[in-house]
């Protein structure tokens, strides 16, 4: 009886936790949203056409990187245990990444270029670092 309330007791914590994580990430979502909104002053048909394009680009980004970067940092994580072979293909999917990532960018621009200035693409990328910036200082004070 006592492992299935522990069991219990641990099944509910943790989902508190992914849920507490998930209210995070829709807040930090939400303050992005706001400063780069804010960043880029943009007007409401500016972010009516640039929201999509915007969100669409996260996400094959971070589809991208779950899909690849997990592989590459493994060998980085275990460096001292793999051989020359290994780490060649490591850096091999590594370049590869990247060279995707920026493939990714080039368009991104380019679309948002049919929406936005290229001024504002980059006060865009000014008011991205920003954010992370101000993140990483609330981050340090708590």
């Amino acid at each position: 009886m006592k492992k299935i309330i522990y069991i219990a007791f641990i099944f509910l914590f943790s989902s508190q936790l992914i849920s507490a994580q998930d209210n995070d990430d829709e807040k930090i979502k939400a303050l992005k949203i706001s400063h780069i909104t804010k960043a880029l002053d943009l007007s409401q048909k500016e972010a009516e056409s640039f929201w999509p394009i915007y969100n669409q680009f996260e996400e094959k980004t971070d589809k991208l990187y779950e899909a690849k970067w997990c592989d590459v940092k493994n060998g980085i994580d275990l460096i001292e245990e793999i051989d020359e072979a290994t780490a060649k293909t490591l850096i091999e999917q590594y370049v590869s990444l990247k060279k995707e990532s920026a493939d990714l960018k080039g368009e991104f621009v380019e679309k948002l270029h049919q929406v936005i200035s290229y001024k504002k693409i980059l006060m865009l990328k000014k008011a991205e670092r920003d954010f992370h910036r101000i993140l990483l200082e609330q981050y340090k004070k708590d």
